[in-house]
Protein backbone atom coordinates (compact mmCIF):
# COMPACT_ATOMS: atom_id res chain seq x y z
CA UNK A 1 0.00 0.00 0.00
CA UNK A 2 1.44 3.36 -1.09
CA UNK A 3 -0.02 6.61 0.24
CA UNK A 4 1.23 10.03 -0.87
CA UNK A 5 0.49 13.09 1.25
CA UNK A 6 1.31 16.19 -0.73
CA UNK A 7 1.18 20.02 -0.70
CA UNK A 8 1.51 20.14 3.10
CA UNK A 9 3.97 21.73 5.50
CA UNK A 10 6.08 18.80 6.68
CA UNK A 11 7.62 19.28 10.16
CA UNK A 12 10.14 16.44 10.39
CA UNK A 13 11.62 16.97 13.91
CA UNK A 14 14.74 15.35 12.48
CA UNK A 15 18.33 16.10 13.52
CA UNK A 16 18.48 19.06 11.14
CA UNK A 17 15.03 20.43 12.13
CA UNK A 18 13.96 20.36 8.49
CA UNK A 19 10.61 21.77 7.44
CA UNK A 20 9.37 21.32 3.87
CA UNK A 21 6.72 23.76 2.66
CA UNK A 22 5.19 22.81 0.38
CA UNK A 23 6.30 19.28 1.05
CA UNK A 24 5.25 15.71 0.48
CA UNK A 25 5.68 12.38 2.24
CA UNK A 26 5.38 8.94 0.69
CA UNK A 27 4.26 6.03 2.87
CA UNK A 28 4.88 2.50 1.67
CA UNK A 29 3.26 -0.15 3.85
CA UNK A 30 4.29 0.74 7.43
CA UNK A 31 7.33 2.90 6.62
CA UNK A 32 8.26 6.34 5.34
CA UNK A 33 9.65 5.80 1.83
CA UNK A 34 10.34 9.39 0.78
CA UNK A 35 9.83 12.95 1.96
CA UNK A 36 10.94 16.43 1.01
CA UNK A 37 9.88 19.16 -1.42
CA UNK A 38 6.86 18.16 -3.48
CA UNK A 39 8.77 17.98 -6.76
CA UNK A 40 11.48 15.67 -5.43
CA UNK A 41 9.01 13.25 -3.84
CA UNK A 42 6.72 13.23 -6.86
CA UNK A 43 9.74 12.33 -8.99
CA UNK A 44 10.21 9.00 -7.16
CA UNK A 45 6.53 8.09 -6.89
CA UNK A 46 4.88 5.40 -8.96
CA UNK A 47 1.86 3.16 -8.58
CA UNK A 48 0.33 5.30 -5.81
CA UNK A 49 -2.70 3.66 -4.21
CA UNK A 50 -3.95 6.88 -2.62
CA UNK A 51 -3.05 10.55 -2.93
CA UNK A 52 -4.02 12.96 -0.12
CA UNK A 53 -3.79 16.64 -1.01
CA UNK A 54 -3.10 18.44 2.28
CA UNK A 55 -2.73 22.09 1.32
CA UNK A 56 -3.01 24.33 4.36
CA UNK A 57 -2.21 21.42 6.69
CA UNK A 58 0.74 20.48 8.86
CA UNK A 59 2.23 16.97 8.93
CA UNK A 60 4.30 16.03 11.96
CA UNK A 61 5.24 12.93 13.96
CA UNK A 62 2.59 11.44 16.20
CA UNK A 63 2.85 12.45 19.83
CA UNK A 64 4.28 9.94 22.30
CA UNK A 65 2.94 9.86 25.85
CA UNK A 66 5.49 8.22 28.15
CA UNK A 67 2.98 7.78 31.00
CA UNK A 68 -0.76 7.04 31.03
CA UNK A 69 -3.48 5.53 33.18
CA UNK A 70 -6.18 5.18 30.55
CA UNK A 71 -8.96 4.02 32.88
CA UNK A 72 -8.38 6.95 35.24
CA UNK A 73 -10.77 9.05 33.18
CA UNK A 74 -13.18 7.84 35.87
CA UNK A 75 -11.69 10.51 38.16
CA UNK A 76 -12.57 13.48 35.96
CA UNK A 77 -14.33 16.02 38.11
CA UNK A 78 -13.49 14.16 41.33
CA UNK A 79 -9.76 14.49 41.91
CA UNK A 80 -8.61 17.78 40.39
CA UNK A 81 -9.10 19.86 43.56
CA UNK A 82 -7.81 17.56 46.32
CA UNK A 83 -4.10 17.55 45.58
CA UNK A 84 -1.91 14.69 46.80
CA UNK A 85 -4.72 13.11 48.83
CA UNK A 86 -6.17 11.73 45.59
CA UNK A 87 -3.77 8.77 45.64
CA UNK A 88 -4.95 7.29 48.92
CA UNK A 89 -8.37 8.93 49.00
CA UNK A 90 -9.46 7.96 45.49
CA UNK A 91 -7.07 6.06 43.27
CA UNK A 92 -6.18 3.13 45.50
CA UNK A 93 -9.68 2.70 47.04
CA UNK A 94 -11.27 2.83 43.57
CA UNK A 95 -8.91 0.09 42.36
CA UNK A 96 -10.91 -2.50 44.31
CA UNK A 97 -14.29 -0.96 43.45
CA UNK A 98 -14.00 -0.57 39.69
CA UNK A 99 -14.92 -3.72 37.78
CA UNK A 100 -12.83 -4.95 34.89
CA UNK A 101 -15.63 -4.22 32.41
CA UNK A 102 -15.99 -0.70 33.77
CA UNK A 103 -12.25 -0.08 33.60
CA UNK A 104 -12.24 -1.33 30.02
CA UNK A 105 -15.04 1.05 28.99
CA UNK A 106 -13.25 4.01 30.55
CA UNK A 107 -9.84 3.03 29.16
CA UNK A 108 -11.32 2.58 25.69
CA UNK A 109 -12.67 6.13 25.81
CA UNK A 110 -9.28 7.53 26.82
CA UNK A 111 -7.41 5.57 24.17
CA UNK A 112 -9.79 6.84 21.50
CA UNK A 113 -9.53 10.43 22.73
CA UNK A 114 -5.73 10.33 22.65
CA UNK A 115 -5.56 8.79 19.19
CA UNK A 116 -8.11 11.30 17.89
CA UNK A 117 -5.85 14.09 19.18
CA UNK A 118 -2.64 12.96 17.49
CA UNK A 119 -1.14 10.64 20.11
CA UNK A 120 0.13 7.56 18.30
CA UNK A 121 2.04 5.86 21.15
CA UNK A 122 1.32 5.52 24.88
CA UNK A 123 2.96 3.83 27.81
CA UNK A 124 -0.03 2.49 29.73
CA UNK A 125 0.44 1.28 33.31
CA UNK A 126 -2.64 0.60 35.40
CA UNK A 127 -4.40 -1.91 37.58
CA UNK A 128 -5.94 -4.44 35.19
CA UNK A 129 -4.26 -2.79 32.20
CA UNK A 130 -4.85 -6.03 30.33
CA UNK A 131 -8.53 -5.16 29.87
CA UNK A 132 -7.61 -2.26 27.57
CA UNK A 133 -5.31 -4.27 25.29
CA UNK A 134 -7.99 -5.60 22.88
CA UNK A 135 -9.32 -2.12 22.15
CA UNK A 136 -5.85 -0.59 21.86
CA UNK A 137 -5.01 -3.28 19.32
CA UNK A 138 -8.27 -2.80 17.43
CA UNK A 139 -8.22 0.99 17.25
CA UNK A 140 -4.64 1.02 15.95
CA UNK A 141 -2.79 2.73 18.78
CA UNK A 142 0.82 1.81 19.52
CA UNK A 143 1.47 1.01 23.18
CA UNK A 144 3.78 -0.30 25.84
CA UNK A 145 1.52 -1.80 28.49
CA UNK A 146 1.89 -3.19 31.99
CA UNK A 147 -0.02 -4.01 35.15
CA UNK A 148 0.64 -1.33 37.79
CA UNK A 149 1.42 -3.76 40.58
CA UNK A 150 1.40 -3.46 44.36
CA UNK A 151 1.26 -6.01 47.15
CA UNK A 152 -0.40 -4.11 49.98
CA UNK A 153 -3.63 -4.91 51.78
CA UNK A 154 -5.88 -2.11 50.48
CA UNK A 155 -8.35 -2.36 53.36
CA UNK A 156 -5.56 -1.85 55.88
CA UNK A 157 -4.17 1.02 53.81
CA UNK A 158 -7.56 2.74 54.03
CA UNK A 159 -7.08 2.59 57.81
CA UNK A 160 -3.60 4.09 57.56
CA UNK A 161 -1.57 0.85 57.79
CA UNK A 162 0.84 -0.47 55.17
CA UNK A 163 0.88 -4.27 55.22
CA UNK A 164 2.39 -6.44 52.48
CA UNK A 165 0.25 -9.44 51.66
CA UNK A 166 1.83 -12.54 50.11
CA UNK A 167 -1.40 -13.62 48.46
CA UNK A 168 -1.84 -10.19 46.85
CA UNK A 169 1.76 -10.37 45.65
CA UNK A 170 1.24 -13.80 44.12
CA UNK A 171 -1.89 -12.61 42.28
CA UNK A 172 -0.19 -9.44 41.04
CA UNK A 173 2.86 -11.30 39.79
CA UNK A 174 0.74 -13.86 38.00
CA UNK A 175 -1.27 -11.11 36.33
CA UNK A 176 1.74 -8.92 35.49
CA UNK A 177 3.96 -11.65 34.09
CA UNK A 178 1.16 -13.48 32.30
CA UNK A 179 -0.01 -10.27 30.62
CA UNK A 180 3.53 -9.30 29.61
CA UNK A 181 4.17 -12.67 28.01
CA UNK A 182 0.86 -12.65 26.17
CA UNK A 183 1.07 -9.12 24.76
CA UNK A 184 4.71 -8.54 23.91
CA UNK A 185 5.19 -8.20 20.15
CA UNK A 186 1.51 -8.49 19.27
CA UNK A 187 -0.10 -6.59 16.38
CA UNK A 188 3.00 -6.44 14.16
CA UNK A 189 4.99 -5.26 17.18
CA UNK A 190 2.65 -2.34 17.98
CA UNK A 191 2.01 -3.77 21.43
CA UNK A 192 4.89 -4.33 23.82
CA UNK A 193 5.15 -5.17 27.50
CA UNK A 194 6.48 -3.10 30.38
CA UNK A 195 6.78 -4.13 34.02
CA UNK A 196 5.47 -1.51 36.41
CA UNK A 197 4.65 -0.83 40.03
CA UNK A 198 2.70 1.98 41.61
CA UNK A 199 4.97 3.48 44.29
CA UNK A 200 7.89 2.54 46.51
CA UNK A 201 5.74 2.61 49.65
CA UNK A 202 3.22 0.14 48.20
CA UNK A 203 5.68 -2.43 46.80
CA UNK A 204 7.72 -4.94 48.79
CA UNK A 205 11.31 -5.89 47.91
CA UNK A 206 10.07 -9.32 46.82
CA UNK A 207 7.62 -7.78 44.37
CA UNK A 208 10.18 -5.43 42.86
CA UNK A 209 12.80 -8.15 42.42
CA UNK A 210 10.38 -10.59 40.79
CA UNK A 211 9.16 -7.96 38.32
CA UNK A 212 12.69 -6.83 37.54
CA UNK A 213 13.84 -10.39 36.94
CA UNK A 214 11.06 -10.81 34.38
CA UNK A 215 11.91 -7.48 32.75
CA UNK A 216 15.53 -8.53 32.37
CA UNK A 217 14.59 -11.87 30.83
CA UNK A 218 12.27 -10.16 28.34
CA UNK A 219 14.57 -7.12 27.81
CA UNK A 220 11.76 -4.65 28.47
CA UNK A 221 11.37 -1.39 30.39
CA UNK A 222 10.22 -0.95 33.96
CA UNK A 223 8.27 2.09 35.16
CA UNK A 224 7.47 3.48 38.60
CA UNK A 225 6.15 6.66 40.22
CA UNK A 226 9.10 8.30 42.01
CA UNK A 227 9.69 11.58 43.78
CA UNK A 228 6.01 12.16 44.51
CA UNK A 229 6.17 13.21 48.15
CA UNK A 230 6.02 9.76 49.74
CA UNK A 231 9.39 9.94 51.52
CA UNK A 232 7.86 9.70 54.99
CA UNK A 233 5.89 6.57 54.09
CA UNK A 234 8.82 4.94 52.28
CA UNK A 235 11.23 5.64 55.11
CA UNK A 236 8.73 4.32 57.66
CA UNK A 237 8.07 1.21 55.58
CA UNK A 238 11.50 0.38 54.16
CA UNK A 239 13.95 2.41 56.26
CA UNK A 240 15.42 4.30 53.31
CA UNK A 241 14.58 6.91 50.68
CA UNK A 242 12.42 6.19 47.65
CA UNK A 243 15.28 6.55 45.17
CA UNK A 244 17.63 4.36 47.22
CA UNK A 245 14.93 1.74 47.63
CA UNK A 246 14.10 1.69 43.92
CA UNK A 247 17.80 1.46 43.02
CA UNK A 248 18.56 -1.29 45.52
CA UNK A 249 15.79 -3.50 44.14
CA UNK A 250 16.26 -3.03 40.40
CA UNK A 251 13.81 -0.24 39.62
CA UNK A 252 16.34 2.52 38.97
CA UNK A 253 18.65 1.75 36.06
CA UNK A 254 18.98 2.43 32.34
CA UNK A 255 15.76 0.50 31.57
CA UNK A 256 13.71 2.50 34.10
CA UNK A 257 11.14 5.14 33.23
CA UNK A 258 10.69 7.15 36.43
CA UNK A 259 7.41 9.06 36.57
CA UNK A 260 6.89 12.62 37.91
CA UNK A 261 9.93 13.27 40.19
CA UNK A 262 8.57 16.63 41.32
CA UNK A 263 9.39 16.17 45.03
CA UNK A 264 13.13 15.57 44.79
CA UNK A 265 16.36 16.89 46.24
CA UNK A 266 19.86 17.13 44.77
CA UNK A 267 20.75 13.60 45.94
CA UNK A 268 17.67 12.20 44.19
CA UNK A 269 18.54 13.97 40.94
CA UNK A 270 22.12 12.70 41.20
CA UNK A 271 20.88 9.12 41.70
CA UNK A 272 18.51 9.46 38.75
CA UNK A 273 21.33 10.70 36.56
CA UNK A 274 23.87 8.10 37.68
CA UNK A 275 21.41 5.27 37.15
CA UNK A 276 20.79 6.04 33.48
CA UNK A 277 17.02 6.13 34.08
CA UNK A 278 14.68 8.36 32.08
CA UNK A 279 11.98 10.76 33.27
CA UNK A 280 8.33 10.72 32.23
CA UNK A 281 7.52 14.38 32.90
CA UNK A 282 3.78 15.04 33.35
CA UNK A 283 3.58 18.84 33.65
CA UNK A 284 -0.15 19.23 32.99
CA UNK A 285 -1.08 16.87 35.81
CA UNK A 286 1.64 18.11 38.14
CA UNK A 287 0.72 21.77 37.88
CA UNK A 288 -2.70 21.00 39.31
CA UNK A 289 -0.90 19.56 42.33
CA UNK A 290 1.22 22.68 42.68
CA UNK A 291 4.32 20.71 41.75
CA UNK A 292 7.05 21.28 39.18
CA UNK A 293 9.82 18.79 38.45
CA UNK A 294 13.31 20.37 38.21
CA UNK A 295 13.64 19.30 34.60
CA UNK A 296 16.43 21.74 33.75
CA UNK A 297 18.62 20.25 36.51
CA UNK A 298 17.90 16.75 35.25
CA UNK A 299 18.66 17.63 31.64
CA UNK A 300 21.89 19.31 32.71
CA UNK A 301 22.91 16.04 34.36
CA UNK A 302 22.12 14.02 31.24
CA UNK A 303 18.73 12.58 32.17
CA UNK A 304 16.51 11.77 29.18
CA UNK A 305 13.15 13.55 29.51
CA UNK A 306 9.90 12.82 27.70
CA UNK A 307 6.33 13.97 28.23
CA UNK A 308 3.37 12.08 29.66
CA UNK A 309 -0.32 12.82 30.09
CA UNK A 310 -1.02 10.74 33.22
CA UNK A 311 -4.66 11.08 34.34
CA UNK A 312 -7.99 12.57 33.23
CA UNK A 313 -6.71 14.64 30.32
CA UNK A 314 -6.72 13.82 26.62
CA UNK A 315 -5.34 16.86 24.78
CA UNK A 316 -1.58 16.46 24.37
CA UNK A 317 -1.23 20.00 23.04
CA UNK A 318 -2.10 21.16 26.56
CA UNK A 319 0.74 19.00 27.88
CA UNK A 320 3.22 20.81 25.62
CA UNK A 321 2.00 24.20 26.77
CA UNK A 322 2.11 23.12 30.41
CA UNK A 323 5.69 21.97 29.85
CA UNK A 324 6.64 25.45 28.70
CA UNK A 325 4.64 27.21 31.41
CA UNK A 326 5.98 25.29 34.41
CA UNK A 327 9.56 25.59 33.15
CA UNK A 328 9.25 29.36 32.75
CA UNK A 329 7.56 29.79 36.13
CA UNK A 330 10.22 27.71 37.86
CA UNK A 331 13.03 29.68 36.20
CA UNK A 332 11.21 33.03 36.36
CA UNK A 333 12.30 33.43 32.76
CA UNK A 334 9.78 33.91 29.92
CA UNK A 335 12.30 33.10 27.22
CA UNK A 336 13.43 29.57 28.09
CA UNK A 337 12.17 26.36 26.45
CA UNK A 338 11.26 27.43 22.94
CA UNK A 339 8.58 25.79 20.80
CA UNK A 340 10.95 23.57 18.76
CA UNK A 341 12.40 22.16 21.98
CA UNK A 342 9.04 21.26 23.46
CA UNK A 343 7.84 19.72 20.19
CA UNK A 344 10.97 17.56 20.20
CA UNK A 345 10.26 16.62 23.80
CA UNK A 346 6.77 15.47 22.76
CA UNK A 347 8.08 13.34 19.90
CA UNK A 348 11.70 12.27 19.43
CA UNK A 349 12.75 12.83 23.07
CA UNK A 350 9.79 10.78 24.28
CA UNK A 351 10.74 8.09 21.76
CA UNK A 352 14.18 7.96 23.36
CA UNK A 353 12.65 7.58 26.82
CA UNK A 354 10.71 4.48 25.75
CA UNK A 355 13.68 3.09 23.76
CA UNK A 356 11.99 3.53 20.38
CA UNK A 357 13.92 6.41 18.79
CA UNK A 358 15.24 4.18 16.00
CA UNK A 359 11.69 3.73 14.72
CA UNK A 360 9.53 6.55 16.09
CA UNK A 361 9.51 10.23 17.02
CA UNK A 362 10.55 11.95 13.78
CA UNK A 363 9.68 11.86 10.09
CA UNK A 364 12.73 10.22 8.56
CA UNK A 365 13.00 7.83 5.64
CA UNK A 366 12.91 4.25 6.92
CA UNK A 367 11.13 5.03 10.18
CA UNK A 368 7.64 3.85 11.04
CA UNK A 369 4.81 5.83 9.45
CA UNK A 370 3.32 7.17 12.70
CA UNK A 371 2.15 10.70 12.00
CA UNK A 372 -0.59 13.27 12.37
CA UNK A 373 -2.02 15.87 10.01
CA UNK A 374 -3.28 19.10 11.57
CA UNK A 375 -5.81 21.28 9.78
CA UNK A 376 -4.92 24.97 10.05
CA UNK A 377 -8.09 26.19 8.32
CA UNK A 378 -9.84 26.79 11.63
CA UNK A 379 -10.28 29.26 14.44
CA UNK A 380 -7.17 29.61 16.57
CA UNK A 381 -4.57 28.48 14.03
CA UNK A 382 -4.69 31.38 11.61
CA UNK A 383 -2.44 33.06 10.65
CA UNK A 384 0.35 30.48 10.46
CA UNK A 385 3.20 32.93 10.79
CA UNK A 386 5.47 30.17 12.07
CA UNK A 387 4.25 26.56 11.81
CA UNK A 388 6.01 25.17 14.89
CA UNK A 389 5.27 28.06 17.25
CA UNK A 390 1.66 28.31 16.09
CA UNK A 391 1.18 24.58 16.52
CA UNK A 392 2.71 24.39 20.01
CA UNK A 393 1.08 27.49 21.47
CA UNK A 394 -2.29 27.44 19.71
CA UNK A 395 -3.06 23.90 18.55
CA UNK A 396 -5.61 21.56 20.11
CA UNK A 397 -6.50 17.91 19.72
CA UNK A 398 -9.67 18.94 17.89
CA UNK A 399 -7.52 20.40 15.09
CA UNK A 400 -6.06 17.01 14.17
CA UNK A 401 -7.56 15.90 10.87
CA UNK A 402 -5.79 12.61 10.14
CA UNK A 403 -3.71 10.15 12.15
CA UNK A 404 -1.63 7.27 10.82
CA UNK A 405 -0.02 4.47 12.83
CA UNK A 406 2.13 1.79 11.20
CA UNK A 407 1.12 3.19 7.81
CA UNK A 408 -2.56 2.63 8.56
CA UNK A 409 -4.97 5.57 8.63
CA UNK A 410 -6.80 5.32 11.96
CA UNK A 411 -8.33 8.82 12.12
CA UNK A 412 -9.66 10.64 9.07
CA UNK A 413 -11.59 13.89 8.79
CA UNK A 414 -11.33 14.14 12.56
CA UNK A 415 -13.18 10.87 13.10
CA UNK A 416 -11.94 7.51 14.35
CA UNK A 417 -12.05 4.90 11.64
CA UNK A 418 -14.53 2.07 12.28
CA UNK A 419 -15.14 3.15 15.90
CA UNK A 420 -18.31 4.85 17.16
CA UNK A 421 -17.52 7.85 19.34
CA UNK A 422 -21.10 7.98 20.63
CA UNK A 423 -20.95 4.37 21.80
CA UNK A 424 -17.64 4.92 23.57
CA UNK A 425 -18.93 8.00 25.40
CA UNK A 426 -22.16 6.31 26.44
CA UNK A 427 -20.46 3.15 27.72
CA UNK A 428 -17.84 5.12 29.69
CA UNK A 429 -20.49 7.35 31.26
CA UNK A 430 -22.50 4.34 32.43
CA UNK A 431 -19.38 2.65 33.80
CA UNK A 432 -18.36 5.72 35.80
CA UNK A 433 -21.83 6.21 37.24
CA UNK A 434 -22.01 2.60 38.42
CA UNK A 435 -18.51 2.70 39.90
CA UNK A 436 -19.05 5.93 41.82
CA UNK A 437 -22.36 4.68 43.19
CA UNK A 438 -20.57 1.67 44.69
CA UNK A 439 -17.62 3.80 45.84
CA UNK A 440 -19.97 6.11 47.71
CA UNK A 441 -21.78 3.23 49.38
CA UNK A 442 -18.48 1.76 50.60
CA UNK A 443 -16.75 4.97 51.68
CA UNK A 444 -19.71 7.10 52.70
CA UNK A 445 -19.43 9.62 49.90
CA UNK A 446 -17.04 11.01 47.34
CA UNK A 447 -13.64 11.75 48.82
CA UNK A 448 -13.08 14.55 46.32
CA UNK A 449 -16.24 16.39 47.36
CA UNK A 450 -15.61 15.98 51.07
CA UNK A 451 -11.96 17.04 50.91
CA UNK A 452 -12.71 20.05 48.71
CA UNK A 453 -15.14 21.56 51.23
CA UNK A 454 -13.32 24.17 53.32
Amino acid sequence: MKILITDATIITVDNDHQIFSPGAILIENDRIAALGPVESVEAVCSDIDRRIVASGKLVLPGFISTHNHLGYSVFRGRAEDIGHRAVRGLYIPMSVVLSRDERAALANLSAAELLRGGVTTVLQMEEDADVSAPFVEKVGLRAKMGIMAHDIDVDRLNSGEIFFDESVRADQLEQSIGFAESIHGRANGRLEAVMSVNTTSTASPALLRALKDTAQKMDINVSIHLGIGEEEDTNATHGTSSFNYARDHGFLDEKTIAVHCYAVNEKDVALLSQSGASLAHCPLMNQFRGAIAPVDSMLAKGVRVGLGIDNYFSDYFEVMRACVAVARVRANDPAILKAPEVLARATIDSARVIDKAQELGSLVIGKKADLQVVNTHCFGLTPINDPVRTLVYHGHGKDVDLVMVDGRIVVENGELCEISQDDLVEEAAKAAEAAWTRFSSVHGGYAATETHVG
